[in-house]
């Protein structure tokens, strides 16, 4: 008797019974009851929501880069630790990431040559302007950093990245509900037709970005995107000529993650988007798996520039082929309550004239000063927000849609399975 199958509940997970008197099987703690084809196709339906991803993925090998000497000429940030190579005609005076103005001239041991490189487009005179076109006008900025001066440390440097491409095929299942309403004179009822909906399909991804250095803020780095890499060519010296290159210091391997999490992003939205003429869809499980997947290690052109203010390391940066600006400024936190209050004021000003002007009584009551006092101050923390939101245009990426392969997309056949009914019933106030 150990192989006797406990049935749950559709609606509340809780142990069915068969009812003699129906024929039905009854939950004992919600009282729903469903015929026996409802229960396994629910049964069913709960199987395959156990299936889990498979995502692997095979690794890029570089070889070695070294001068005749066995080393590399590069510079050292004794603040951040960043490590940076160069050639003979660069000559950094300050370091890209934290803005230390004491980076170390040094030699390295070999490092690893990259198996593409997108070349710079974009020179230090134009990627300077789109510097200058982002802090024009931000009514927040602390002084130091709208100097000109300080606009001229803007430095070339090529990012290590790793790019992921994979063919992604699965499926993913949802449960939705058709709904059909009516009413009588004493209750409005709702009739809910619950339904499993499984969508699957294959997609390519080609060369997805993950940067490989721990001290490039990723949000920054999400947010320079896209690059055109049918411009990337294979490794050449010459390219790196004038510029800083940093040495990668985060796997392949440790970068999947994020590459995953894009890839299974992405598919989840392109299933769900096959979901149509339910109400309340929700995900239920999912199965992806990857096959070709490989990763690629390669070099992208930003120039950069970064600061401290009260404590905190400031980056934006300007994609060196496209000249897209991003990144975050610093608040001033007096001209902040300076804005705050000057919107306040403002509109309190307006406000009261508003009110006095067109009152009965050519007056304004207490109430009515302080209702203006109020709505002035939520302008005027309205308008602190919005200087605020203007100072950074950076966000982490959470899908891959820029490096899908749109001609690679096959969906297969829907599959719609009837899981249950449900009824709601809401009693009508009655009106005394």
């Amino acid at each position: 008797m150990s192989d006797v199958t406990n049935f749950k509940c559709p609606c509340c997970g809780a142990k069915l019974g068969f009812s003699g008197s129906t024929g039905e099987m009854t939950c004992e703690y919600c009282g729903a009851s469903f015929d026996m084809e409802q229960v396994k196709a629910a049964e069913e339906a709960e199987k395959e929501n156990g299936t889990g991803s498979a995502l692997s993925w095979e690794h890029s090998t570089q070889g070695t880069l070294t001068d005749e000497n066995g080393k590399i000429m590069g510079y050292k940030c004794p603040s951040c630790n960043a490590e940076m190579v160069a050639t003979d005609l660069t000559a950094a005076t300050e370091c890209p990431y934290c803005g230390n103005q004491a980076i170390v001239e040094q030699a390295f041991e070999g490092v690893y040559k990259p198996d593409v490189v997108v070349p710079f487009a974009v020179d230090k005179e134009t990627a300077k302007s789109k510097l200058k076109e982002f802090i024009k006008g931000k009514k927040l900025l602390p002084a130091n950093f709208a100097n000109g001066n300080r606009i001229d440390n803007i430095t070339g440097l090529y990012v290590p990245f790793w790019l992921f491409s994979c063919h992604a095929e699965g499926f993913v299942n949802f449960e939705g509900h058709k709904d059909k309403k009516w009413s009588d004179a004493k209750a409005d009822y709702v009739k809910k037709d619950y339904y499993s909906l499984k969508r699957s399909g294959e997609m390519d991804f080609d060369r997805i970005p993950v940067d490989a250095a721990t001290q490039m803020d990723d949000a920054t780095m999400d947010s320079l995107e896209p690059y055109d890499m049918s411009k990337a060519v294979a490794y050449d010296a010459a390219y790196f000529s004038g510029y800083l290159a940093d040495k990668y210091d985060v796997t392949s391997k440790d970068s999947e993650p994020r590459a995953n999490e894009r890839v299974q992003n992405t598919f989840r939205s392109k299933m769900r988007d096959e979901v149509k003429g339910y109400e309340e869809v929700t995900q239920k499980a999912e199965s992806i798996s990857l096959s070709r997947g490989k990763s690629e290690y390669a070099m992208l052109p930003v120039w950069m520039m970064s600061g401290q203010f009260e404590g905190k390391t400031y980056q934006f940066a300007v994609n060196g082929q496209s000249g897209r600006m991003v990144g975050e400024l610093p608040v001033d936190k007096g001209k902040y309550w300076i804005q705050v209050a000057l919107g306040t004021v403002v509109t309190f000003i307006i406000l009261f004239a508003l009110v006095f002007f067109f009152g009965r009584n050519g007056g304004i009551s207490g109430k009515a000063a302080i209702a203006c006092l109020v709505v002035a101050l939520i302008v005027g923390f309205i308008r602190g927000g919005i200087l605020k939101g203007a100072m950074k245009n950076i966000s982490i990426q959470q899908q891959a849609t820029k490096y899908l392969v749109e001609t690679s997309v096959k969906m297969r056949a829907p599959i719609d399975r009837f899981l249950y009914t449900k009824t709601e019933r809401k009693e009508k106030t009655q009106n005394s």
